[in-house]
């Protein structure tokens, strides 16, 4: 599956999670030790994605092997790595002005896959993958309840988020 792309291609297959994490991350204004609780868990769920063996389709299951492929490659790994990474993220994050310009990167980023995918890999693939990259984002954005005083009417997803997904899902040409 990987010889269907050029390398920046790959590159930009590679980003896609990331990009998908830093846009939900962005979606609402929270204080700084959600924001970074948000950010761990992120990176936490593309970790565990890419230890997965059961992700339907071709290219979802090839571009995991990409990401688990780089991070063997990596000198650090366990606790240090995913720590490195959340800096990266960060790193990112903080070079964008707003939180709106850093939402539209990513937007820009998934309308960038979604062209590659419609032109590079089959129909199905092209959905396979789309489907699985909008299912990393929600799990992102479910992963801390937003909103209410102490946990008590806050939601799974909030609306910031909820609007970040519909976003993603039509970036996606979903």
């Amino acid at each position: 599956m990987r010889e269907n792309f050029t390398a920046e291609e790959w590159s930009a297959l590679i980003q896609a999670p990331m990009q998908a994490v830093m846009g939900i991350c962005l979606a609402d204004r929270v204080d700084p030790v959600s924001f970074l609780q948000e950010v761990k868990s992120g990176i936490a769920i593309v970790a565990e994605e890419a230890q997965r063996t059961d992700v339907g389709g071709d290219l979802a299951p090839a571009l995991l092997a990409g990401i688990a492929e780089l991070d063997a490659a990596d000198p650090l790994a366990g606790e240090q790595l995913m720590l490195k990474k959340q800096f990266e993220l960060l790193g990112l994050i903080q070079t964008f002005k707003t939180s709106k310009e850093g939402r539209d990167y990513a937007i820009a980023h998934l309308q960038k896959v979604a062209a590659l995918l419609d032109t590079k890999v089959t129909g199905l693939q092209a959905a396979e993958f789309k489907q699985w990259l909008l299912s990393v984002a929600t799990k992102v954005a479910e992963a801390h309840r937003e909103g209410g005083i102490m946990g008590i009417g806050s939601s799974r997803i909030s609306d910031k988020e909820n609007d970040m997904l519909r976003k993603m899902d039509e970036a996606l040409g979903l």
